[in-house]
């Protein structure tokens, strides 16, 4: 016979978090500025191209959103630490919001430093979000219910990001201009806040700063450099990652020129090629499961790394091919045509690209202790973004200068390049590339 406790009365907790109402309105606050979040990426490319007319400007603007992650990614989590989780998350979106309605009154070249400002504002203001939210996950639900909720909240993060940067910003920038998708978003990032100073968020005790907080931290920092240092496929495979965030950053950066240039259609529509490359990616992630039974994921990293190789150097020919072709034919080839043939290379990049990120996330997963899993992953993150910078400088300079073609065949063929060197190391000593089965060993 169960008895309870006086004053604790027993209650049933929710069987899924979403029947949960005050993580059900977390989760929606975390979809919507998320997703807002990518469109507002989407937007400024579009919006910087418009502009000016520069690859450059378009460079910039993925640096203002790349270099708080840099400079903040690591300090965000131990601020939040001892800051009012709600107040974290409530700033931070009034703050977003504040940023956004600058974007509305640039027209003019010499206006884009505001642009490049607040971007910066809004990005530096989004790293603390997302610590902020994690902790409070813990607070809203039964730990029995965790593990569902993680589950979705990494979901939705994904999607976001995909479908918010290549469907849902297209569509909107289509359907509404550029004004009037930033006028929505404002609304969206203040709606939010308003939902966040109403979810009952119980109280959360701070952690007290004890003056030697970044002392210690910066130890813990080396010390997982010399983790990562002493493995190299650890190395290695972080060296992958970085390329394919940064090959994903110089697109986004030349992007816009590209279809405004070789194929012909406006720049807002560079989602004609992201949203397949999104759509490709999620079916990449799918695809990746089938050869979840290999000991050794490294092989499916260096195809994706060729695969990716392959699709920009092909981008990079495909206009010279198809003139050629006609010309043999005698006939004019339509931009349709074009269109499609970059539409069918694009999906193959964003394919090729999941066959990289996942199991070279699981390869550091597996490699690391719990003592330092966390701070091998923050190394990764922070140097996929800051390994991306001069790459992204370097596309948009040589873009305006060399010519777009020029640019993405010499990224692809470095790419391919190197996809094909790690494959060969691999064949050559393919010992040396098992994994420690450190996580299972714990």
């Amino acid at each position: 016979m169960s008895t309870v406790a006086p004053g604790r009365p027993k209650t049933a907790r929710p069987s899924h978090p979403l029947t949960n109402g005050a993580f059900l309105a977390l989760w929606g606050v975390q979809t919507v500025t998320q997703t807002a979040q990518n469109v507002i990426s989407f937007a400024l490319l579009v919006l910087a191209q418009q502009v000016t007319g520069s690859s450059a400007a378009v460079a910039f603007i993925v640096l203002s959103f790349s270099l708080p992650a840099v400079l903040f990614g690591t300090l965000s989590g131990v601020l939040v630490d001892r800051w009012d989780k709600r107040q974290v998350m409530v700033w931070s979106n009034a703050i977003r919001g504040a940023a956004v309605i600058t974007y509305v009154f640039v027209d003019e070249p010499s206006e884009m430093v505001w642009v490049y400002a607040a971007s910066f504002l809004y990005a530096t203001s989004a790293q603390v979000f997302a610590p902020a939210q994690g902790a409070v996950i813990p607070k809203l639900i039964g730990q029995s219910q965790l593990i569902a909720a993680n589950s979705l909240y990494n979901m939705t993060n994904m999607a976001a990001q995909f479908l918010g940067f290549t469907v849902v910003g297209w569509v909107m920038v289509r359907t509404f201009g550029l004004r009037d998708v930033f006028l929505i978003v404002f609304v969206l990032n203040i709606a939010a806040t308003g939902v966040l100073r109403l979810i009952p968020i119980p109280p959360m005790k701070a952690v007290p700063d004890e003056g030697n907080t970044f002392e210690r931290m910066w130890s813990e920092l080396l010390e997982g450099w010399g983790y990562i240092a002493a493995r190299r496929q650890m190395l290695i495979t972080i060296f992958h990652l970085a390329i394919a965030n940064a090959v994903f950053m110089m697109i986004g950066t030349i992007g816009p020129a590209f279809v405004s240039q070789i194929i012909k259609i406006r720049a807002e529509d560079l989602g004609v090629l992201l949203a397949p490359a999104g759509v490709c990616a999620l079916l990449g992630a799918v695809a990746v499961q089938r050869f979840a039974h290999l000991d050794n994921r490294h092989p499916m990293i260096h195809a994706g790394v060729v695969g990716v190789g392959v699709a920009i150097l092909g981008l990079s020919l495909l206009q010279p091919a198809v003139l050629a072709f006609g010309d043999v034919l005698g006939i004019t080839v339509s931009l349709t045509v074009l269109t499609a043939l970059a539409v069918v290379l694009s999906m193959t990049f964003g394919f090729s690209a999941a066959f990289i990120a996942i199991p070279g996330q699981t390869v550091l997963q597996e490699n690391s202790t719990d003592a330092v899993r966390g701070r091998v992953l923050a190394t990764y993150f922070m140097v996929s973004n800051g390994a991306s910078f001069f790459p992204v400088i370097i596309a948009g300079s040589a873009a305006d200068r060399l010519g777009i073609l020029e640019t993405i065949g010499l990224m692809g063929a470095c790419i391919l390049a190197i996809g094909l060197i790690s494959q060969w190391n691999y064949w050559r000593n393919p010992e040396s590339w098992k994994p420690r089965a450190t996580m299972l060993a714990e």
